[in-house]
């Protein structure tokens, strides 16, 4: 049984060198049929994006430029309380350490404190009335349909308490704030 075996390995050893030692006849480069000098027309999958690196733009799929790039970073910023300077490298904004709504609020060198209580309370204002158009859209919505309570998600009951909670609160600060 081992004679077979034998045999077997000594056929495929000796295809394996016949292979191995021949060379492309045209261009002498050591393949036995490399793929420049013998095309083959059986390929059934190839892969194009093997070697090539990514893209190299930072705004490659941006419909803005680079300013309006580095304007929608600092909007982005501004909007969480960071401050932003411009980086010594081009075309880049850098965010600094972040401080507290208070921080920003008290330190706001453009305003007194008068005004600065005046812009609050208009914006408060705004917003709450904006807030009261949404209460009024739902109600009516609620209304028409004739939604009852009791068919609410058990988050939006929470959502209710939570807010009679803190329309509670700012009730007893605007109260402190006279």
């Amino acid at each position: 049984m081992t004679n077979p075996r034998i045999k077997l390995k000594k056929l495929i050893r000796s295809l394996l060198e016949e292979v191995i030692s021949e060379e492309c006849d045209e261009c002498g480069c050591g393949m036995p049929e490399c793929s420049t000098c013998h095309p083959t027309d059986d390929v059934t999958e190839m892969n194009v994006t093997a070697n090539i690196d990514g893209y190299q733009t930072p705004f490659a799929f941006d419909d803005d430029d680079e300013k309006g790039h580095a304007s929608k970073i600092k909007d982005t910023a501004e909007v969480f309380d960071y401050k932003t300077t411009e980086n010594e490298r081009k075309n880049s904004v850098k965010i600094s350490e972040g401080r507290s709504l208070y921080h920003v609020f008290r330190d706001h060198p453009d305003l007194t404190p008068r005004q600065k209580i005046g812009v609050t309370m208009r914006h408060i204002n705004k917003t709450l009335t904006e807030v009261e158009k949404y209460l009024d859209v739902t109600s009516r919505f609620k209304s028409e349909n004739k939604v009852s309570s009791d068919v609410y998600w058990k988050t939006t009951n929470k959502h209710l308490s939570k807010l009679d909670e803190k329309i509670q609160k700012i009730s007893r600060k605007i109260r402190e704030m006279r």
